[in-house]
């Protein structure tokens, strides 16, 4: 038997015992009834994952043991992997779970289950003044269509921030006279890289090129996607479920310079499988990530003997391009309602809209590094003040994370391109095609500086415009590969 059958078992037992002892105390929903069961499939884990089943069991302990509903909910780790489950169980495939009630997902998969006919339309179980209180671009990344209903339910989001060392940070700071404002954009943080790299090269006068990389960042695709929309472009396109292609070659040269040219200088560096890895090794100083892994951030280096020192962390607002107005990602799963009947699809979504509420959703964020989904959520008062009812100690990274991730929603024009056919293909053209030409280049500037080069010579074998024309040629052909199947 499977486990989350088991954890079903024991969640209608449970269930069954509350709505016999509210028979007994008076009328309730569930009186008489067998409670239903709403099965839940997420990819939480850790912190995320303790506060998730916290308010689950909560729910089902009031709410849910009033309306005779149990919601049961399992984890399946990761996102890959929870993509597969679904996708399993929604084509009937041999071995595969039963479809759940609720499943998280991010759209490009919500977008092809619900080409399947097999996803509700959550909007017809809110209000519109209960719709209303949604931050309103949460709602729309679940509409597929213009002016339809929405398919997926916001219960938390990210963004992007900029996660620092703050004591290698201030070091560099005092012996360079570097002003804080030097990260406030990317053309900033590619001087900064470099001025570190020089800093750090300049600690061993006796070996040349041998400095270290400042900067690096999680979930390239992003990098692509937002900064081409922030420089005037939108690069997916969308309308209908159709997308247009729009590779602009000014802004990709300008995303070039400022990824690209630092990655091959050595001013930037990937190493392990997330950035805040490469702090947590020392080799790196700064890294921008999701601000859901802020309670993952680390609070010591480990050398490369072994040997640990404390550090202390901090977190910066994402950067911008220079002279433009700021934007950042929005991200983060939401739940898929699946189409079942009114009184099944009625109790996932009261479920959905019990979690969002800010008693509830402000806690969930609080502890994970997510942001609330409802104006009245994200207000640092609040917030604070929901910390301080409930006992909850946050970390300082992890504070910081959620301050100004609050802030960066009111400040900040949040953006996430529309779901559409093949959009997982094209994403991934995003997320790898500059990334990977930037870490093989590296990879052969290394060879050369080992062969004798200096790394000015070495570097200027591809820093050229014939190679930048080759990647971008290349690239337009990828996407319109990945779009055409």
């Amino acid at each position: 038997m499977k486990l989350w059958r088991r954890v079903l078992a024991l969640g209608l037992c449970a269930a069954s015992c509350l709505t016999l002892l509210g028979g007994c105390a008076g009328e309730g929903a569930g009186k008489g009834k067998d409670p239903l069961a709403i099965t839940i499939w997420h990819y939480y884990n850790s912190d995320q994952q303790q506060i998730f089943d916290q308010l689950v069991q909560e729910y089902n302990e009031s709410v849910g043991a009033e309306q005779g509903v149990v919601v049961v909910a399992h984890s399946y780790g990761g996102v890959n992997e929870l993509n597969e489950k679904v996708l399993d169980a929604v084509h009937g495939r041999v071995g595969a779970e039963e479809v759940p009630d609720v499943f998280a997902s991010y759209a490009d998969t919500a977008y092809e289950i619900s080409s399947m006919g097999r996803v509700a339309d959550i909007s017809q179980y809110l209000t519109a003044e209960e719709q209303a209180r949604y931050v309103t671009s949460y709602l729309d990344e679940g509409r597929f269509e213009e002016g339809a209903g929405f398919r997926i339910f916001p219960i938390a989001k990210a963004t992007e921030l900029l996660f620092l060392n703050e004591t290698v940070w201030e070091e560099f700071c005092a012996a360079t006279g570097t002003g804080e404002d030097a990260l406030t954009t990317w053309e900033g943080v590619t001087a900064v890289s470099e001025a570190y790299y020089d800093w750090t090269d300049g600690q061993t006068p006796d070996v040349p090129d041998d400095g270290r990389a400042f900067f690096g960042r999680d979930a390239f695709a992003n990098y692509i996607i937002i900064g081409s929309m922030q420089l005037g472009v939108e690069l997916f396109q969308v309308k209908d479920g159709k997308v247009t292609l729009n590779v602009d070659e000014a802004v990709m040269r300008r995303l070039w310079d400022n990824y690209y040219v630092p990655y091959v200088n050595g001013w930037f560096t990937a190493k392990g499988r997330f950035r805040s890895d490469d702090i947590r090794t020392g080799d790196l100083v700064a890294c921008v990530g999701s601000s859901s892994g802020a309670s993952f951030f680390t609070s010591e280096v480990t050398q490369d003997d072994g040997s640990t020192y404390p550090i202390v962390g901090g977190v910066r607002a994402l950067p911008n391009f220079a002279g433009t107005d700021p934007m950042a990602v929005q991200q983060g799963a939401g739940m898929v309602v699946t189409k079942s009947n009114a009184e099944r699809e009625k109790a996932a979504v009261d479920f959905l809209k019990w979690f969002t509420q800010p008693e509830q959703n402000v806690r969930f964020a609080m502890a994970s590094g997510y942001l609330p989904v409802t104006y009245e959520g994200n207000d640092t008062e609040r917030i604070a003040l929901t910390a301080e009812e409930n006992g909850q100690a946050m970390s300082k990274v992890l504070k910081e994370s959620v301050d100004i991730g609050v802030a960066m929603t009111g400040e900040y024009a949040l953006y996430t391109s529309k779901a559409f056919e093949h959009g997982s293909a094209a994403r991934a053209v995003a997320e790898s095609s500059m990334k990977d030409k930037a870490a093989g280049d590296r990879s052969e500037v290394e060879a050369l500086m080992a062969s004798g080069l200096s790394r000015g010579e070495a570097v200027a074998r591809y820093d050229t415009e014939e190679n930048f024309q080759a990647w971008l040629q290349a690239f337009r052909q990828a996407l319109e590969s990945a779009v055409a199947e």
